[in-house]
């Protein structure tokens, strides 16, 4: 079934395009399995030039190197998000390694994380590459920061910027990126600006060739210009590369993901199940339709769509409005080029090989 879907996409691609492929919830493992089995057959037919991933600028350097040199995937691997640390995703990872294995090293695929995310290990690895300084020390450590802080660690990045060598003024411009949308608003009222950053850093690190598949959540992906009370990272792109910008969101039916539940009284990830979903949404309209693929021009629905991150709160499924305000999004089938249906969601476990726990650890 990948073979024959890639065909379907390439003409729609081009031969650099972008490819955002998205997920309806946070710890679904057959969507995970979906896209991995995607970017398997990219990476098979010597087209895939990137994986970019909704996870942290300084663990994706880490996860580039094991990916392409043959390293510890695992060990580079638990240092990102536990969001991602589930059992599907470190076996596609291992498949995925084995198979550019074969391929010349100027060949392999790189792996880019494009989040601002992890600001102690930004922090970090800039000290790793020389670049000392007691507020950058405190990062680190994961200490607070005052406001004049803040203001001197983003001096110092923008001086890091503009006086070293590419992957080092990278890893400052990451790090100055999070002072921007979480250090100099603790309250998140500049979280909208964490997507127009993660498009950016896709931007810059771009192959001039290839396909890119990016990986992150439908709503990360979909072409809005209001996402969080700005434009998403998916909006950005579609403006900066037109048709090269291709966005697939994926849809479910009924079952159960992996995500925290508060109404639990345990941090702890578990197999939850979804929110009832309501007659009126995409989801349902793809179901009634029996199609695994559409494109916008075979299918357009007015909305409103699930929204399932990493935190699903069972509490709140008896109240219909408050399914509503939290676990859907007003928006229609339109912010995506083409939809992806599966029947259900099945639960992601987490990885023996990694950590449990909340995302926020």
């Amino acid at each position: 079934m990948s073979a024959a879907l890639v065909d379907r996409l390439l003409p729609a691609l081009g031969e650099n395009g972008v490819l955002g492929l998205g997920e309806p919830t946070h710890g679904s493992a057959n969507a995970f399995a979906w896209k991995l089995e995607l970017i398997h057959e990219l990476a098979r037919r010597g087209l895939l030039a990137a994986i970019a991933v909704e996870e942290s600028f300084a663990v994706g350097l880490e996860v580039d190197a094991a990916l392409r040199d043959g390293g510890d995937l695992d060990a580079a691997w638990d240092q990102g998000s536990s969001i991602w640390d589930t059992g599907t995703i470190r076996e596609g990872l291992r498949a995925l390694q084995e198979t550019i294995a074969t391929l010349p090293a100027p060949r392999r695929p790189r792996f880019l994380g494009v989040d601002i995310s992890k600001p102690y290990r930004t922090a970090r690895a800039l000290q790793e590459r020389s670049v000392q300084a007691p507020v950058l020390r405190a990062v680190a450590r994961r200490d607070p920061l005052n406001s004049a802080e803040v203001a001197e660690l983003v001096t110092l990045c923008r001086t890091v910027e503009a006086e070293r060598e590419p992957t080092v003024a990278a890893l400052a411009r990451n790090l100055r990126r999070h002072a921007d949308v979480h250090l100099a608003a603790p309250d998140l009222s500049r979280l909208h600006r964490r997507d127009t950053h993660m498009a950016n850093t896709l931007l810059e690190g771009l192959p001039a060739q290839g396909i890119t598949v990016l990986w992150a959540h439908n709503e990360h992906l979909a072409r809005n210009p209001e996402g969080w009370g700005g434009p998403t990272m998916g909006h950005v792109l579609d403006g900066m590369l037109g048709q090269r910008y291709y966005p697939v969101g994926v849809l479910c039916g009924a079952g159960e993901c992996r995500a925290v539940d508060p109404s639990s009284g345990s941090d702890e990830y578990a197999a939850v199940p979804l929110p009832p979903m309501h007659g009126d949404t995409t989801d349902e309209a793809l179901r009634l339709l029996g199609r695994t693929f559409v494109t916008s021009e075979e299918f357009v629905h007015p909305g409103p769509r699930r929204f399932i991150g990493w935190q699903v709160d069972t509490s709140l499924f008896a109240d219909a409005q408050a399914v509503r305000d939290t676990f859907e999004v007003r928006r229609p089938s339109t912010d995506f080029a083409a939809l992806a249906h599966l029947p259900r969601s099945i639960a992601d476990g987490t990885s023996a090989t990694g950590r449990s726990g909340s995302p926020t650890g």
